[in-house]
């Protein structure tokens, strides 16, 4: 039996959705991709929250451009298009535990989340305008969640973002020793997931009536690939 490329298991109301390529710094392909939007599909009912975090002490290096090439414009990882329509429909609150690094790809997973817990040496880099290329799914979360100040700093500039510059772009919530982020994103998953699922419901109506919703979450994503 292979290796799950993603861990899923239930703690009582929070979910664990784990990356599971330690040895490639979870990076991304299309087997992962896979098992990843399968999970946001199959959120079990009685779950108040989910916590994203990759194995072996670090969160996401991007795509793995070993396995689906280095140009990015042919956009081989279909499913990942659907990873994130998946994200965008769940209506469970996602925290992410960012470890060392969310890159790239890496980092459209961070952005998606509803809050981030990252170290003192943590970064978030959005650098596909040094290779070339867009940047549509981290573009889109920065559009959906963020000032286009805050937007086009990060992927124009395109460098690391560390620690304390983190929190004032508004990138994540706090920013912990280290050694710390993974008891803390945990700490914070099960604080939310203890809330009434009322609550939780009517907070996210709320937001939907404030922001709007995308119709079809599928094509306005694939659309995004499509542009560039």
């Amino acid at each position: 039996m292979s290796e799950q490329n993603v861990i899923v298991q239930q703690v009582g109301n929070r979910l664990d959705i784990i990356l599971n390529r330690p040895d490639r710094k979870n990076a991304i392909t299309q087997q992962l991709a896979v098992e990843l939007r399968d999970a946001f599909l199959n959120v079990p009912t009685d779950v108040g929250c989910i916590l994203l975090s990759g194995s072996g002490g670090a969160f996401c290096s991007g795509i793995d451009l070993k396995v689906a090439g280095a140009d990015l414009k042919n956009e081989p990882l279909t499913a990942w298009v659907e990873v994130h329509a998946a994200i965008y429909q769940c209506r469970v609150p996602i925290v992410v535990a960012l470890e060392r690094y969310a890159i790239n790809a890496g980092a459209a997973l961070a952005l998606a989340a509803n809050v981030v817990v990252a170290g003192e040496t943590s970064f978030l880099q959005v650098g596909e305008i040094a290779m070339g290329v867009a940047a549509p799914m981290c573009q889109a979360w920065l559009h959906l969640k963020h000032s286009p100040a805050v937007a086009d700093r990060v992927v124009l500039v395109g460098d690391r973002i560390v620690g304390a510059s983190l929190t004032e772009l508004g990138l994540v919530s706090e920013i912990v020793a280290d050694s710390d982020v993974a008891q803390r994103a945990r700490d914070v998953a099960d604080h939310i997931a203890s809330h009434p699922q009322r609550g939780r419901d009517g907070i996210s109506r709320t937001w939907d009536a404030l922001r709007g919703r995308i119709d079809d979450p599928d094509e306005w994503f694939a659309s995004l690939i499509r542009k560039f």
